[in-house]
């Protein structure tokens, strides 16, 4: 090893290819273990904004279907923002297509929900 003392001769004892290759092959493991549970954490939190963002656009809904709402708007909560878009579902007045998307603070798309309902 390296941090052995000099020798008589003055020469010092160093690492063989085998051992360099072992510690690297050992690094390497160590550092991908730690990569996947990191890669784990960061997706389970994701999906964690994902299913607070479904219920947030699935209570959205049930509030427009309730007060027959056919207005476009941008809705701030918490930390989401939810884009509400309703338009005329084909050639038919009675049908509407509403469009629900939720955004994070990154202004990344967490959830998304489209649904036809029938207006009175």
């Amino acid at each position: 090893m390296a941090g052995r003392k000099l020798k008589a001769s003055g020469m010092l004892e160093g690492s063989t290819i085998l051992e360099v290759l072992i510690s690297m092959i050992v690094i390497i493991v160590v550092f991908g273990i730690g990569m996947m549970i990191f890669g784990n954490v960061t997706r389970a939190s994701l999906s964690e904004k994902k299913m607070e963002a479904q219920s947030v656009l699935q209570q959205r809904m049930l509030d427009i279907e309730a007060s027959n709402d056919s207005l476009s708007t941008t809705i701030q909560g918490n930390d989401l923002r939810v884009e509400q878009k309703i338009s005329q579902y084909g050639d038919n007045a009675h049908l509407s297509l509403v469009q629900l998307a939720a955004y994070d603070n990154n202004q990344q798309k967490v959830a998304e929900l489209d649904k036809v309902i029938i207006k009175p």
